[in-house]
């Protein structure tokens, strides 16, 4: 039995915790690999190259640069490499935490165009390297720490060859690619728990044999289902179960499916997500954000004197913002420390998402773990699925967030309610219902 994930996104990262924390251990496998997997995950490319170690990730002020004379500009979000005045390359970082550790470089050409991408891992090695042609990537290969090239991928055409040094083999498609991989490393390939309908369906449905797979869908369903379980639905394929884990979509979906002649078993089984702490009703909102903009906040501020606000930044704030500071309920944190955030998020009890811009520091899943009454307006939503329908409001509708907090905040019996369904809403389960579901998946 193994996980097979296409990309090691936060639906996935949130499925294998939610495994750990149900003391359930499945092996990892990983399709797409950027670099910074977790070290108890594999992956096809840096099983070939041998990208493994402990050195660190690389700090941005550590790249080499092609001449003596550029230089890097770096802000908490990005960095550049200049020539005078003249942009050479754009630096993105690994995280929005501000360590500012490169993960992609994207190298320009003369019009200004993405030449060439460099690949960082964790490790600090640079093990891919992406070319592209009139903007668009054509070419991809990846390296072992000795920069020897191992894996070369044709992207538009989408095969690979594989150049171990005792042997040359070229698969026409990365899901064979995938398959060999599984099979020269022994997996037991009984159950594949896999959470796409893409590159992970693909190899479930080449692998064959008499396996029974399982479909975990985390992505939201609109007005009818995906074609792909359509497919899964009218065909005797290895995948036998499909599990819903958005609760809202299990709501308009589930009773249908259930009744349906279908060739796959239809139900719902969320996340398992750690809440180290309860709500206490502390009169304090917490704001995270790199930007000045955040909606609605000076009548938010002024509505509510007697709730404190504390706005962080992992940045520089701008006048604009530091003007905030002379409210006598507000406590502005520039360049705010990585502790001074767990502190703050222990101390509020009140998040709102308001500010636009990019989410920093995961803040709303923070938040969420945390059991913070989260709200905030339609047009600055990072993580939607994590907020209570009722607790998301127009940016008009100011006096209905400022009534939704107040109240909360005396009302005990209110507060509780609104977390508990802020926590269904985001499919949070217990670890027994969790762990009985696993368990009749793997025994059918």
């Amino acid at each position: 039995m193994i996980n097979l994930f296409e990309k090691f996104d936060t639906s996935s990262l949130d499925f294998l915790r939610s495994q750990v924390i149900a003391k359930i251990k499945i092996p990892s496998v990983v399709i797409e690999d950027d670099g910074f997997l977790p070290d108890d995950v594999d992956s096809p490319f840096s099983y070939y190259t041998e990208n493994k170690g402990n050195h660190r990730p690389l700090y941005f002020d550590q790249l080499p640069l092609p001449n003596r004379y550029w230089r890097i500009e770096a802000t908490g979000d990005q960095a550049k490499v200049m020539d005078m005045d003249r942009q050479r390359a754009t630096i993105f970082y690994s995280a929005t935490d501000n360590t500012r550790l490169v993960k992609e470089v994207h190298w320009l050409d003369e019009l200004g165009r993405v030449s060439w991408v460099d690949h960082y891992n964790k490790h600090g090695q640079l093990f891919a390297k992406t070319y592209f042609n009139n903007n668009q990537a054509v070419l991809r290969k990846f390296f072992t720490p000795q920069g020897k090239v191992v894996v070369t991928w044709n992207l538009p055409a989408g095969d690979l060859t594989l150049n171990t040094g005792m042997s040359i083999r070229h698969f026409p498609r990365i899901e064979d690619f995938v398959i060999f991989y599984l099979r020269d490393r022994h997996y037991k390939l009984d159950h594949i728990f896999y959470n796409t309908l893409n590159r992970a369906l693909a190899v479930s449905l080449s692998l064959g044999g008499s396996g029974t797979d399982t479909l975990f869908w985390h992505e939201p369903t609109g007005d009818e289902l995906p074609g792909n379980m359509q497919f899964l639905m009218k065909n005797a394929t290895r995948t036998k179960h499909v599990v819903f884990q958005r609760f809202t979509d299990w709501q308009k979906y589930g009773p249908q499916l259930r009744q349906e002649d279908s060739q796959v078993d239809f139900r719902y089984l969320g996340m398992v997500y750690p809440h180290p702490r309860s709500n206490n009703l502390h009169p304090a909102i917490l704001i995270l954000t790199n930007s000045d903009q955040i909606e609605q906040l000076a009548p938010l501020v002024q509505g509510m004197p007697n709730i404190h606000f504390h706005i962080a930044s992992i940045t520089e704030m701008s006048s604009k913002l530091m003007a905030f500071g002379d409210y006598p309920n507000v406590d502005l944190y520039p360049t705010v420390t990585t502790k001074r955030v767990q502190e703050l998020i222990k101390e509020c009890d009140v998040y709102m998402d308001i500010n636009h811009g990019n989410e920093i520091l995961d803040a709303v899943r923070g938040a969420f773990e945390q059991n913070m009454l989260i709200v905030g307006f339609k047009n600055t939503l990072h993580r939607p699925e994590l907020l209570a329908p009722e607790n998301i409001f127009d940016p008009a509708d100011v006096d209905g967030m400022k009534q939704r907090v107040m109240t909360a905040l005396i009302q005990p019996r209110l507060m509780e309610q609104l977390i508990d369904h802020q926590r269904e809403v985001a499919g949070d389960v217990k670890v027994e219902d969790y762990q009985k579901t696993i368990g009749e998946l793997t025994n059918d």
